[in-house]
């Protein structure tokens, strides 16, 4: 209108560009001769000697503006420069590259794709030159590759789903795109959430299917996984699973109970196939597994010494009600696995007499089953209050005890062998299936008698302004767990477990509270040495050692977690409360004060105490917090950050505040301080036909390196 183009839809817009001349292509652009932009009716100083602009609403293809910025290592960089190619409704491309002052450039190709109530995924595929050298003519470059892919389904029919999660890449592709991985002084095995390079890739290709009218399903999948500081490749492929949910033979259809309505019978099987570049200790004196380059020409050694096997497991189990009181709950479960390799055990006599093993290519199975038992039953416990508000409070006691036992299999020499070492003639059975992909037999018979106790608390409570009576839990679980090995010859003992959880102030703060007790002895022995030894520690009169223990308080503060009874302090004043409550209220300001602005505040402290054997006790703490505040319907601030008491510094501290312009917006994010320091300002048109019409202000982390 009058030769001036806006997305601002008011009878009076924030802003126009405003031309001399304008030529209109309906359902397509704008083409204009000189123009210039006006806010609020002031003209900008500067101008443009043409212009074209997005008629259409639906997307288009068109030149993607690239960024800019500067590294230490590839200096001047020019990001993000390409095409957006707009296909149909159903695909989009873009196609960009990054050029570097240094000699560096990358390409990437990304497509995302959808059909409607069907799926939807993206691929991503990447080419990167990096060149750090100095000298623009200098030969030293690296060449990376990176494959990702994603594919989720919509709706694949009632019974099959389809999805995909790629993401390859060559081993040092992390190492010259993310920067930050090889970085002076950074530590790759940091675990504080500040280093965030991966150093492995994982990707899985899966499908199910549910068989209608039965209780199987079919799973069928395959993965690769990698380690680019070892370049360990693990390549499970393909992934079988067979499972037939639990059935219940003797229920009834006539709705009559019988003692047998809780006997329950499943089944599951599972099938791999392993490859990997790891071929193990290549001679009987090597010291550590070799890694081979998982190359094209290796992969016939790699499906030679692929890692196959089936494994088979049967779950029965049953449960029913004795003495009235009480619950037990039997269970056998039968684990049968196949493979197609054994193992033989010998000495190989030489300069040094060492144990090797060959590999016997032939079936076999291993046929294990474990017995369990449960008791468990609830003790109820009412106190009853005839005065004030509280009316009664309830404690209840989960006591538990429990017996498992594992056979012993070592006779079977299909699983075992005996071997006796020609040196000293001591004798040890190794297994035929050790390092096998299910593991082997299970060594020794066991067998333990479990038992725990739980608690939980509550009240009922009434006050003058409650209708009718409410609960509020004291304490939600307080629970002593432990276990007591029959057939160990030492320290038959677990140390006990400990944990509680707890609400205080109507779920204002919450507790969760872990330990751990040792009930056995320590002592120094001669030497200055600490030792554990097997004598329980109350026969010295004390309950045993606290080996580790952990406290976590979090809270959610904002005003209605404050005060849930009162929407405002204005209604509180305005109500019909007793003059009592009315003054009580004044008296605290924290009570009254109206809290029109919206924010939340999230506080989560953490308390970590260990005490190993012939160790010092160490105590950790941390403080996390993150926080929101909206000064108006328009404003909204947002803070996250945290401090470590031992390093005595804060982790990383992220500030973001963003501002609604109507047919613009505001953004501001802020990292003050720390290896990720950065900041970026950003005043944009908020429509997507101008998304190029922006102003902004950056610093990234990248800039640091």
């Amino acid at each position: 209108v009058n030769n001036a183009y806006t997305t601002c839809d008011l009878e009076h817009p924030h802003f126009v560009i405003r031309s001399t001349k304008t030529k209109t292509i309906p359902n397509d652009k704008i083409v204009s001769g000189p123009f210039y932009v006006e806010f609020n009716d002031i003209p900008l100083p500067a101008g443009f000697l043409f212009g074209m602009f997005p008629f259409d609403r639906e997307s288009k293809s068109g030149i993607i503006f690239p960024s800019y910025g500067e590294e230490r290592r590839r200096g001047y960089a020019l990001r993000n420069l390409g095409y957006f190619f707009d296909i149909n409704e159903y695909v989009k491309l873009d196609v960009t590259t990054d050029i570097y002052s240094k000699g560096g450039h990358a390409i990437n190709i990304n497509t995302n794709y959808m059909k409607r109530y069907r799926y939807s995924g993206s691929l991503l595929f990447s080419y990167t030159n990096t060149k750090i050298s100095e000298r623009i003519e200098a030969p030293s470059s690296t060449i990376d590759y990176r494959l990702s892919w994603s594919h989720q389904p919509r709706n694949l029919g009632r019974n099959s789903r389809f999805s995909a999660s790629v993401n390859a890449a060559t081993s040092t592709y992390n190492q010259n795109n993310n920067l930050a991985y090889g970085a002076p002084n950074l530590d790759i095995n940091d675990n504080t959430g500040l280093s965030s390079i991966s150093a492995k890739l994982s990707s899985t290709i899966s499908y199910n299917k549910k068989f209608a009218g039965t209780p199987f399903s079919l799973g069928v999948n395959g993965s690769i996984n990698q380690d680019l500081r070892t370049r360990l490749v693990d390549l499970p492929l393909p992934n079988l699973s067979l499972t037939m949910t639990n059935l219940y033979p003797f229920q009834r259809k006539d709705g009559r109970t019988t003692p047998l309505d809780n006997f329950s019978i499943g089944y599951k099987m599972v099938a791999t196939n392993r490859i990997t570049n790891n071929i193990g200790k290549v001679t009987p004196e090597a010291t550590r597994d070799s890694i081979a380059p998982f190359t094209f020409e290796n992969l016939s050694l790699f499906m030679k010494n692929a890692r196959k096997g089936i494994r088979h497991t049967i779950p029965i189990s049953t449960s029913n009600k004795i003495f009235r009181y009480f619950t037990i709950s039997p269970s056998i479960n039968y684990d049968e696995r196949w493979y197609f390799e054994q193992l033989d055990w010998k000495y190989q006599f030489g300069d040094d007499t060492v144990l090797v093993a060959d590999t016997i290519r032939r079936f076999n199975r291993i046929a294990n089953y474990t017995m369990s038992a449960g008791l468990n039953t609830r003790i109820y416990g009412m106190f009853f209050f005839k005065r004030g508000n509280v009316k009664a409070i309830r404690h209840v006691i989960n006591p538990t005890v429990s017996f498992s036992y594992a056979p012993d299999f070592r006779n079977n020499k299909d699983y075992f062998q005996l071997l006796t070492d020609p040196r000293t003639g001591e004798q040890t059975y190794r297994s035929r299936h050790e390092g096998f992909v299910y593991g082997g037999s299970s060594q020794g018979h066991s067998g333990s008698i479990g038992f725990g106790i739980g608690n939980n608390v509550e009240m009922k409570v009434q006050t003058e302004r409650d209708s009718v009576s409410r609960k509020i839990m004291l304490l939600n679980n307080l629970s002593i767990n432990s276990s007591y090995n029959l057939f160990a010859e030492s320290f038959k003992l677990s140390p006990f477990s400990i944990s509680a959880n707890t609400n205080i102030r109507d779920n204002l703060i919450n507790l969760n509270m872990s330990a751990s007790l040792d009930p056995y002895t320590y002592i120094v022995d001669e030497e200055g040495v600490e030792r554990r030894i097997d004598e329980y520690a109350w026969k010295s009169g004390k309950l045993g050692r606290i080996t580790s223990a952990s406290l976590a308080a979090s809270t959610s503060l904002n005003p209605k977690a404050r005060d849930r009874n009162q929407q405002t302090r204005e209604a509180a004043a305005q109500s019909d409360l007793p003059t009592e409550q009315k003054e009580r209220i004044i008296r605290n300001p924290q009570m009254y004060v109206e809290f029109d602005i919206p924010w939340d505040l999230n506080i989560n402290y953490t308390l970590s105490y260990s005490h190993t054997v012939n160790r010092e006790p160490q105590i950790t703490q941390s403080l996390q917090f993150t926080g929101q505040l909206s000064l108006s319907e328009k404003w909204n601030a947002q803070i996250s950050s945290g401090y470590h008491f031992e390093s005595k510094e804060f982790t990383q501290t992220q500030v973001n505040i963003s501002r609604d312009l109507h047919c613009w917006a505001l953004s501001f994010g802020w990292v003050p301080f720390g290896r990720y320091t950065s900041y970026n300002f950003s005043i944009y048109v908020k429509s997507a036909m101008l998304r190029d019409l922006k102003l902004e202000r950056r610093k990234s982390y990248y800039d640091n390196l």
